[in-house]
């Protein structure tokens, strides 16, 4: 017996963005998380390295470093497959889609 399945009940993957580069490098991130329902946008002001884990189906980032010196590079991983970004220097901008 098979189960048809909806995109409503459908089981979420995981996100996981890695954010890299120069240790201390500064940045900002909208992390826009879309389960399928809702979408949810995560703020963040951190500097590298750090790295968040979200359920959802898919992903919009606008990342801009912040800080005069360093780089930053940013990786996203869902269900095997990778996406990879990278910049350098302050005001520079990394913007990513992920389903």
């Amino acid at each position: 017996m098979s189960k048809q399945v909806s995109r409503a009940d459908s089981p979420k993957s995981e996100i996981v963005i890695i954010f890299d580069g120069v240790p201390g490098t500064r940045f900002q991130a909208s992390l826009k998380i879309d389960d399928g329902v809702q979408a949810v946008t995560h703020e963040l002001e951190e500097s590298v390295p750090s790295e968040y884990r979200y359920q959802g189906e898919a992903l919009e980032a606008h990342i801009r470093q912040t800080s005069q010196e360093g780089a930053l590079s940013v990786e996203v991983r869902k269900q095997g497959s990778v996406s990879r970004s990278s910049t350098q220097g302050q005001g520079s901008e990394i913007r990513l889609r992920v389903r």
